[in-house]
């Protein structure tokens, strides 16, 4: 799965952490677009806190509505092995192509630092 697209839609409280919530658009067509919370981490960058995919039809739900059964949080399964143990590198690449996508980095220091 690559990163196509990301762009930071605005700051938001996530299980009690202040995060940025980065809309992303993948080439996967079974998750095309997903919503990733990042928050600040000790080491001056930044953790990703939950992803959540949005499976709502534009056409049919036009409206953010965030309460949607659309909203799926695939945070614990996108990157688990068949032995159900998590592949950190591949989290990592993923997280790090988010990041590194045109000004996200930047914008999530603007807006949760």
């Amino acid at each position: 799965m690559n990163v196509v697209g990301a762009h930071v839609r605005r700051a938001v409280n996530k299980d009690g952490a202040r995060c940025g919530e980065v809309e992303v658009r993948t080439d996967d067509p079974a998750r095309a677009e997903m919503l990733v919370y990042f928050s600040a981490s000790q080491d001056n960058d930044y953790d990703m806190h939950s992803i959540v995919h949005n499976d709502a039809a534009a056409e049919i739900d036009w409206y953010d509505n965030n309460m949607h059964n659309a909203f799926e949080e695939i945070s614990g399964n996108l990157f688990e092995s068949d032995e159900m143990k998590t592949k950190w590198g591949e989290r990592e690449v993923f997280k790090e192509a988010i990041l590194s996508f045109g000004n996200v980095r930047a914008d999530l220091a603007e807006i949760i630092h």
